[in-house]
């Protein structure tokens, strides 16, 4: 886990890459609940050709990454300012990734100013945005 990452501006996280199942989706979503996110019949009444993941789901995907490049202690305080660009349905395949941005020391850990998305298995960003967190022990 925690390789060491050259704090400076353009420095790439190691990316995370999830298959997603309608499985997963259900996870995301209250127990037995039928909407856009977990019933494809629901989805296509809605104009969608089948159900479409949360995008909770992928922001998640993006703490993962945190997670796993800068340790547990990233995850508290981070901040994550992103937008839903495109749908993602059962069977795509998400890859979350990220650059430095900006670096600050404003008294102890540096904090790490970000641009992250996931992309799927086309290159298409499904999100993208912003986050800001801390880098722990660095």
């Amino acid at each position: 886990m925690n390789r060491r990452l050259p704090m400076e501006v353009g420095a790439e996280l190691t990316p995370v890459t999830q298959a997603v199942t309608l499985e997963d989706m259900i996870l995301f979503e209250p127990p037995e609940e039928k909407n856009i996110h977990t019933d494809d019949g629901v989805a296509r009444s809605a104009g969608l050709p089948a159900a479409i993941a949360a995008g909770v789901q992928f922001m998640a995907n993006v703490f993962e990454m945190l997670y796993r490049e800068f340790g547990f202690e990233s995850v508290p305080g981070a901040v994550l300012d992103v937008r839903i660009r495109a749908p993602v349905f059962a069977g795509d395949v998400i890859t979350a990734r990220g650059r430095v941005s900006a670096v600050s020391r404003p008294g102890g850990a540096p904090r790490l100013s970000l641009e992250v998305w996931c992309e799927n298995q086309r290159g298409e960003h499904v999100i993208g945005g912003s986050a800001e967190c801390t880098a722990p022990g660095r």
